[in-house]
């Protein structure tokens, strides 16, 4: 598999109804909270309706017909519905948030997996800060469809029939006045439905490359500062928030042509005071009988500008979902379960004829090396040689187009990248360690690992002495990407991290190249410690690195130009000892081995 064969783009094939069906099935593990919501919801909306024909029955009754009997009892009624309202109210809203916060956690989760499983090729055209987007801002807004327009719309579904049919019972052409007006709620949301979902998805677009530049500008702030720009700062920051600003503004307009719809509830309720307004002045139509009228229109009206509203921020939700889903449907890495488990015991690698390309750039050309149990191989070469994809198509990140790599006879192409990774420990050129205690950043949540097997990694790699040192020792907590300790200490403790499971075969990926001779010094104490009697792979730049290695493979232009011990390269290959020269030129050679 090349790195171009994982697509990106959201799935713009999916319909409404496909977006809608996925949004509710992260409901099935809060069925109960939304089962209460509903039953609160059913009860909210029976007082709603009631609440205008007890209106009705106090004003002309009590009032208008001084029937004392039924005050006590009206008066009770009216109260029951605010009592009703208020208990909907917090019960109601009480369970719609655990239901949606419960189905926004399952997504989130999902979300936070599918960055996990989807190929680093994948990964490499997407910016950090359009995945934590994923994670916050469209979370939030996805959630308004679970938490608001959910419930309101259940509520509208119930109610609307409810008072039209009273309606109705009242007086069949008041009904009539009441039907008439829906259309014209129809048509303003079909009018703004396409464009306020386009316009919606624009917006987390928006939000997306907003965090991604914040994202950039906050870790690199530092260079930022460092050459003075700040004002190119500012105007990449401005550009965005301009975008984001002009984008919500287009949302903004589209729901307020929503608002339109409110003429429709004052016709009709001019209809009906003209319609009932020479019987009320004869006596034939109560005052009261006329205040209900109006209020049940005004409720249907409600239900129907409410779902219009409702509706818009919908086709804001399902853009925005669309974009969810669109990352959520990257394709993965090949499944572990439909490979087999590696079992590993000596460490002998075989790369044997292996072709890699992004895309249609060739990267590796019959790429073909072995490295023995205990032996330890050094990759050199300028930059662009390979050496890196090499590491990478070794750790299953990508799939070789032809040839294979093979681990103690076992092609890694047919088995579980799980259990590929887990037999290598890798120490990256740039480790990174996350906010925890140093214990955490070596075990890095292995649950096979205990505190006997981190203190004895830390001792191989070097790192125990200062570990010790620190305040609270392997409890004391280094600070996002290990910001309290120096390079040195931050790559010791990498390297404990890589050997804690005891992999057979280590792999080195530049781990020295950014530290001064002294850190480097202890560092490479700590890689001899920790490659004793394992599998060694070396990618280096610097001469003092990769001189003692037992066997050095030399890559240039994706293809293996030699191999042997230093001196050996250097008598008989130019390109090797052209390399080499440029280094001692630089003093590089004279690095601690």
């Amino acid at each position: 598999m090349t790195a171009s064969a994982t697509g990106m783009d959201a799935p713009r094939g999916l319909s409404d109804w496909a977006i809608a069906a996925r949004l509710w099935a992260y409901l099935r593990g809060s069925r109960v909270d939304y089962a209460i919501a509903a039953a609160v919801t059913a009860g909210n909306s029976a007082v709603m309706i009631t609440r205008p024909w007890l209106l009705h029955v106090l004003i002309d009754d009590v009032f208008g017909k001084q029937d004392r009997g039924l005050l006590i009892p009206t008066l009770l009624g009216i109260a029951g519905c605010g009592v009703g309202l208020g208990i909907a109210a917090v019960f109601g809203h009480w369970a719609h948030t655990r239901a949606a916060e419960g189905a926004m956690s399952r997504m989130r989760q999902d979300v936070l997996r599918q960055a996990q499983r989807i190929p680093i090729g994948s990964l490499r055209g997407r910016r950090t800060g359009d995945i934590v987007s994923h994670l916050t801002a469209d979370a939030a807004v996805i959630s308004t469809v679970y938490l608001h327009a959910g419930s309101v719309l259940f509520a509208q579904a119930l109610r609307m029939p409810g008072y039209l049919v009273i309606m109705f019972a009242i007086d069949w052409r008041l009904g009539l006045i009441a039907v008439a007006t829906l259309p014209i709620h129809a048509l303003m949301a079909t009018r703004v439905r396409g464009r306020t979902q386009a316009a919606g998805g624009r917006v987390q677009d928006a939000m997306g490359r907003l965090s991604a530049v914040m994202t950039e500008l906050v870790g690199g702030a530092r260079d930022v500062k460092a050459f003075n720009r700040q004002g190119w700062a500012g105007e990449r920051l401005d550009t965005e928030t301009r975008g984001l600003w002009r984008a919500r503004v287009r949302v903004a307009l589209f729901q307020s042509l929503g608002q339109m719809s409110h003429l429709a509830y004052w016709a009709a309720l001019i209809a009906i005071w003209a319609f009932l307004a020479d019987a009320v002045v004869a006596g034939t139509v109560a005052v009261g009988f006329l205040v209900a009228s109006g209020q049940y229109l005004l409720q249907v009206g409600g239900p129907v500008r409410n779902t219009l509203n409702d509706f818009v921020q919908i086709q804001v939700v399902l853009g925005t979902a669309r974009r969810v889903f669109g990352f959520l449907d990257t394709p993965r890495e090949l499944d572990d379960a439909a490979g087999r488990s590696l079992t590993v015991a000596r460490g002998e690698l075989q790369v044997e004829d292996v072709e890699f390309s992004y895309g249609d750039e060739d990267v590796l050309r019959r790429v073909t090396f072995a490295a023995s149990p205990g032996e330890r191989v050094a990759l050199v070469g300028p930059s662009g040689a390979g050496k890196s994809t090499l590491i990478s198509l070794l750790l299953k990140f990508y799939e070789p187009r032809t040839g294979r790599i093979a681990i103690d006879g076992q092609d890694t192409r047919d088995a579980s990248a799980a259990s590929v990774r887990q037999s290598i420990g890798v120490v990256f050129q740039d480790a990174t360690l996350f906010d925890g205690s140093v214990s955490e950043n070596i075990s890095l949540g292995r649950e096979s690992v205990t505190q006997a097997d981190v203190r004895r990694a830390a001792v191989l790699a070097n790192a125990d002495d200062f570990i010790t040192a620190l305040e609270h020792g392997y409890d004391t907590n280094i600070g996002e990407r290990g910001v309290r300790l120096s390079g040195g200490q931050v790559q010791r403790i990498a390297i404990a991290r890589a050997i804690v499971g005891d992999p057979r075969i280590l792999v080195l990926d530049e781990a020295t190249s950014s530290l001064d001779a002294e850190s480097e010094w202890l560092v490479q104490q700590g890689l001899e410690r920790a490659s004793a009697g394992r599998t060694t792979l070396v990618i280096a730049h610097r001469l003092a690195t990769v001189r003692q290695a037992d066997r050095i493979v030399f890559l240039d232009g994706g293809r293996v130009r030699d191999a042997g011990r230093h001196d050996e390269l250097y008598e008989r290959n130019d390109h090797y000892r052209r390399l080499c020269d440029l280094q001692l030129l630089r003093g590089e050679a004279s690095s601690p081995a």
